[in-house]
């Protein structure tokens, strides 16, 4: 009897131990929890990592919330001693991957020789890109739209980051087909360029522009497609917009022998939804010419024949609201492509090296085009779309027997007054 008794007062003095030590070591640890939450200053010990630290929603296909974004797109220039220099106004990147860079709007002391931009695509890293890298730093634009493949089976982008440093300030770029054929150099291109997604837009005076990725899923429902049209929709509810411009790698109308699929793809998927957010050009490369249409309006009975709209008797004048401007410009280095089919709602299919240069005049209401060969002095085509407040636009192409200031070339719109 005496045994059990000490046994069982043996097993109740364990139990009280146990439950002491257990207080003992809860009390231990709070109290280092409490001084950070009070002082919140321990940075280098367990507690002081946040969430963000270890979690990426990214690897989770989450969003990553507005308030935990870095102003990742601001440009800056890095010299020799890693020092940098920011280039642009502040970046702004929302929840959507959005990059609206804030510049000055056009106001009564603007000038028609102030401001241009320039595009081309399909640059590769040559002696042809070296050329046109150099020419266009000879037009002194404030901007350069890259319309994708920077490189070309290239395990790095360097060779292009080294050749492109020119312009390397003022770059916005689209991703290209080959700009994929490694992971590694496509992830160092979103780096270089300040990128969060090969998707985003920005702001550039008057002008809204929308880079999407013809690389990436694109169909409706797509995360890209929700950005595109949510995107388009709100520039429609800012006053001090007059341009809707977008770009990508590959062309929603082609005359290549090859990838028209995935341009049949692109023009069901957008062109119809361009029209009704009133964008104005489609600028895109990876067929390696240059081609610019009429205003087309997408056909919905037969996709490969869109309608040119609005074309008055003189079959020179275009005067519409919802008529898009598709031009290819994949000629800056990379070798031409043949044109395999000539189409009557171009004004103009050309195989030649050079950039295509775009100046705001008439206070912003006129977009000047250019296309400039890279070897030669001569103006390969030139044309002009008016716009005013409303949102009217107006072509005019000057028929061959009407040359004016523009010389002999016969393809180009001149805007009406």
């Amino acid at each position: 009897m005496m045994n059990i008794l000490n046994h069982y007062f043996f097993l109740v003095n364990l139990f009280f131990l146990l439950l002491v030590l257990f207080f003992v070591i809860t009390i231990f640890h709070l109290i280092p929890v409490a001084a950070v939450s009070d002082h919140g200053d321990d940075t280098d010990g367990f507690f002081g990592i946040s969430p963000e630290d270890y979690y990426d929603p990214l690897d989770y296909g989450e969003e990553i919330p507005f308030s935990q974004q870095s102003d990742k797109g601001t440009a800056t220039n890095k010299d020799d001693n890693n020092n940098y220099t920011i280039l642009y106004p502040p970046t702004i990147t929302d929840k959507y991957g959005k990059s609206t860079t804030t510049t000055n709007y056009l106001d009564e002391n603007y000038s028609d020789d102030d401001i241009n931009f320039i595009t081309a695509g399909d640059w590769n890293c040559n002696k042809e890109t070296k050329k046109t890298i150099k020419k266009i730093t000879k037009q002194e634009p404030e901007l350069v739209l890259g319309l994708g493949d920077y490189t070309y089976q290239n395990i790095s982008p360097q060779c292009w980051f080294d050749i492109s440093k020119p312009i390397d300030d003022i770059m916005k770029i689209a991703i290209g087909n080959h700009d994929l054929d490694y992971q590694s150099s496509y992830y160092q291109l979103l780096d270089h360029y300040n990128l969060i997604q090969p998707y985003y837009s920005f702001k550039f005076y008057n002008i809204h522009f929308l880079a999407i990725s013809s690389e990436h899923p694109f169909e409706k429902g797509s995360k890209q497609y929700k950005f595109i049209k949510n995107d388009l929709e709100e520039s429609l509810q800012d006053p001090s917009i007059l341009w809707r411009i977008v770009f990508l790698h590959k062309p929603m109308y082609t005359s290549s022998d090859f990838d028209q699929k995935a341009s049949e793809n692109l023009k069901k998927t957008f062109h119809k939804l361009f029209e009704s957010y009133q964008v104005d050009l489609v600028l895109s490369g990876h067929t390696q010419y240059y081609q610019r249409s009429l205003p087309l309006s997408y056909n919905s009975d037969n996709s490969s024949y869109p309608v040119v709209i609005n074309q008055n008797d003189n079959d020179s004048e275009h005067t519409n609201n919802n008529g898009v401007i598709f031009v290819t410009a994949g000629t800056a280095g990379d070798a031409l492509h043949k044109i395999a089919y000539i189409h009557p709602y171009y004004a103009i299919q050309e195989g030649k090296f050079g950039f295509l240069n775009f100046d705001l005049k008439n206070n912003g209401h006129t977009l000047m085009g250019t296309f400039y060969e890279t070897d030669d002095r001569d103006i390969l085509d030139r044309f002009a779309i008016s716009k005013d407040n409303s949102g009217k636009k107006t072509y005019f192409e000057q028929g061959e027997e009407n040359p004016d200031q523009f010389g002999d070339n016969k393809h180009y719109f001149v805007e009406t007054k």
